[in-house]
């Protein structure tokens, strides 16, 4: 057997080689029972209009979450509706979107998923003087903007104006951003102008001051909030927002979306965590139109809920998430999915190892010794000095077969080696000794 060293070697090759693809393969099990991927270095967090209230938070939790170690790429849209389709599409991880909006995006494999409500953002309708919305009348061409195309504010003003028995195609809607419905509002070019956005909005503050429009307080809120689900009605008393200036001049009655976030729907649930940690430092304190401690809230999503966000907002975030900083998380995180598949290849491995060297030892002794004693067999029976002398020189292959064969042979199964020979040494010399008798025996 001059070849049972390479046989060895391929042996060999392929053993490591069947380990290194069962720990690969382990990997990949444990990347998808264990809870995914590992927690990004960074995400892309789709906000809105420049200058709008989504950018502005956007950039608050850019900053938050980077002293936490995620690193947020900020991009601006149209709005929610574009933010949806960016996340169906893959092209954003995160949004801000308004409620009421996901019914009008196809989802048929359900990418997007909401984790939480994060404040009340108003509908204000704000009308030239003389004007009302919920009045019967024909509007001139170009003169109601409903907000720009793909965004919320365009998805709940155009519900609304259907609702009331409008034709959402007439020519009298028209698609403009919030800074351009505001200056064609203020300087008579439109009649009505749809904004959902935050009271913090300036431009907001802005148009309550002009005495020649009117912002529209909703009489039958109740009837609208039940037809709209994603809707919810808000009272602003008189002066709420100003005191000095008495603004607005009387109470008001506003049809209110729930700012959310949503994500896809395959995102890190440690990213969650470290969001939705953001979300309650900086919206839980309220305002002036949100109770404290109402917002992150799982009231008022009317998208499809993200388990690992239920699971915080209810029970509170993991005891990794809470003893451990995000940098630090992913790395553990990382560990866990590299580490455990490798323990559970390798030290049964190793334990095996010594058992599978000591059989194949013991194989190799059993397999020559076996040999050998077919040949001392063949040395018994001879009868005449030709046969024992062939059964000699096959004695004689057997030890220089070994003996090449043990030039390849690990260090600590040589002393077998040794002990195989001088076996063979005292079989050889009975052998010798037997053919000299023969020899030299007389002829009968």
């Amino acid at each position: 057997m001059p070849n049972l060293g390479s046989q060895d070697a391929r042996r060999r090759t392929i053993a490591w080689s069947g380990a290194i693809v069962l720990t690969v393969a382990l990997v990949a099990v444990s990347v998808l029972w264990l809870g995914g991927t590992p927690p990004p270095s960074s995400i892309v967090l789709a906000t809105g209009q420049v200058g709008g209230v989504y950018d502005g938070f956007g950039r608050e939790y850019q900053k938050r979450l980077a002293a936490q170690g995620l690193k947020v790429e900020l991009v601006n849209t149209a709005g929610s509706v574009d933010n949806f389709r960016r996340i169906i599409a893959g092209k954003a991880d995160v949004a801000f979107a308004q409620s009421g909006t996901y019914q009008v995006v196809p989802d048929p494999e359900h990418k997007v998923s909401g984790l939480a409500a994060i404040y009340y953002e108003p509908l204000w309708i704000f009308t030239r003087r003389g004007i009302r919305i919920e009045d019967k009348v024909s509007y001139r061409d170009g003169s109601v903007a409903v907000g720009p195309k793909g965004s919320g504010t365009e998805a709940v003003a155009k519900a609304i104006i259907a609702e009331q028995g409008y034709d959402i195609d007439s020519p009298a809607i028209v698609n403009l951003t919030s800074v351009e419905a505001r200056r064609q509002l203020m300087d008579g070019t439109i009649d009505v102008a749809f904004f959902v956005t935050s009271y913090r909005d300036p431009g907001i503050i802005e148009l309550m001051r002009r005495k020649d429009l009117r912002l529209t307080s909703f009489r039958r809120e109740a009837a609208y909030t039940r037809k709209f689900h994603g809707l919810t009605p808000v009272r602003v008393p008189e002066g709420l927002l100003d005191l000095r200036d008495n603004i607005p001049s009387e109470n008001v009655t506003l049809l209110s979306p729930s700012a959310m976030l949503v994500a896809r729907e395959d995102i890190n649930p440690r990213v969650i965590e470290l969001i939705l940690k953001v979300a309650q430092a900086v919206h839980s304190p309220g305002s002036l139109i949100d109770p404290p401690l109402k917002f992150p809230s799982l009231q008022g999503m009317d998208v499809p809920v993200n388990e690992a966000a239920e699971t915080y907002l209810t029970s509170g975030e993991s005891f990794l998430s809470r003893n451990l900083p995000y940098h630090a998380l992913r790395w553990v995180l990382l560990a866990k999915l590299l580490i455990l598949p490798l323990v559970a290849v390798w030290v049964p491995l190793l334990r095996v190892a010594p058992m599978i060297a000591q059989w194949r030892k013991t194989r190799w002794l059993k397999r020559y010794y076996a040999r050998l004693r077919g040949v001392e067999d063949k040395l018994a029976t001879a009868r005449w000095p030709n046969e024992l002398r062939e059964g000699i020189n096959d004695l004689e292959a057997l030890r220089a077969e070994v003996q090449v064969v043990s030039r390849k042979l690990p260090p600590q199964q040589q002393q077998d080696v040794y002990h195989w020979r001088l076996h063979v040494s005292l079989i050889l010399n009975e052998a010798v000794e037997r053919l000299a008798r023969m020899e030299t025996a007389p002829a009968r």
